[in-house]
């Protein structure tokens, strides 16, 4: 999903916190406490009256349990996939991309389900909380600009890598020499495509002002789809380029992969497909009130 829905449609996006937790006793503690988790999220960004945060729970209930029920038994079965094919020796970047265009298409069909429900909340909002809300993201934007103003070439360059490497670590743990190397090559070819933080915080800026605009018109049918619409089509290139980018890069950095690290990704996959296939089989979100 590309909108920049910060606050109601991308809390609905379960994959965003699936996403970003590291450990089995997290994945399992975030997925079973996703309502009040995300709600606390939209909260933080929207001041949502009662009846807005029962409207919120409604919808949200719906879809998780849609998602616990049909979505989590695909995902194991698709992990399950990838550690056989990593047990069989097969190329490893390759099996690794096809496996992502597998979690773009469950993504997509999760914000499919996610968008009558996001669209619902949205049309709820008052005038007073979209221009509360646009004040406080201004606010964000103008303080992300200012503190990383003063950001050089070589800030961006340990933060690219950081970035890269904590999130291999947490799959196949400690870069091996010929790892590092591509890292550092691929640094030189990025750094064209980068942009300033000045650059940076305008389209951030362009990208929210797109996104008031549309809830001005939230009154009428179809503002998901025209959000999409409005997107910029020149943003949408560079974000499909940087992913193509990215993905050969994954797909070079886990061909140079070693015998340790294949066991230690073979491992956690199946760990991750066995913690899958529990969650779907427990009962209702075991969510409580939300703040």
């Amino acid at each position: 999903m590309t909108l920049p829905l910060r606050s109601l449609a991308a809390a609905l996006s379960l994959l965003l916190l699936l996403a970003t937790v590291g450990c089995s006793t997290g994945l399992k503690l975030a997925y079973d406490n996703l309502e009040r988790l995300a709600l606390w999220e939209v909260d933080s960004e929207i001041d949502l009256d009662d009846a807005q945060k029962a409207a919120f729970r409604d919808e949200f209930r719906a879809l998780h349990q849609w998602h616990r029920q049909t979505q989590l038994p695909l995902y194991a079965a698709d992990l399950r996939a990838l550690a056989d094919a990593i047990d069989g020796n097969a190329d490893l970047g390759a099996a690794i991309i096809a496996m992502l265009g597998k979690a773009e298409a469950h993504g997509k069909q999760l914000w499919e389900r996610a968008q009558p429900g996001a669209e619902r909340l949205l049309t709820r909002l008052g005038d007073a909380q979209v221009t509360a809300y646009d004040a406080r993201q201004r606010t964000a934007i103008d303080e992300e600009a200012r503190e990383h103003a003063d950001d050089s070439l070589e800030d961006r360059r340990k933060l690219w890598l950081r970035e890269w490497r904590n999130s291999l670590d947490r799959w196949i743990g400690k870069l091996n020499d010929r790892q590092r190397a591509l890292l550092d090559a691929a640094w030189i070819s990025e750094q064209p495509q980068l942009r300033t933080p000045a650059e940076h915080a305008a389209a951030r800026l362009a990208r929210h002002q797109r996104l008031i605009a549309g809830l001005a018109t939230r009154s009428e049918p179809g503002l998901t789809d025209r959000l999409i619409a409005a997107a910029d089509p020149r943003e949408r290139a560079r974000s499909d380029a940087a992913q193509a980018r990215e993905r050969v890069l994954l797909a070079r950095l886990l061909d140079a992969a070693d015998t340790r690290q294949r066991d230690r990704l073979k491992a956690t996959v199946r760990e991750l497909a066995d913690d899958f296939e529990r969650l779907s089989r427990r009962g209702a979100s075991v969510a409580s009130a939300a703040p």
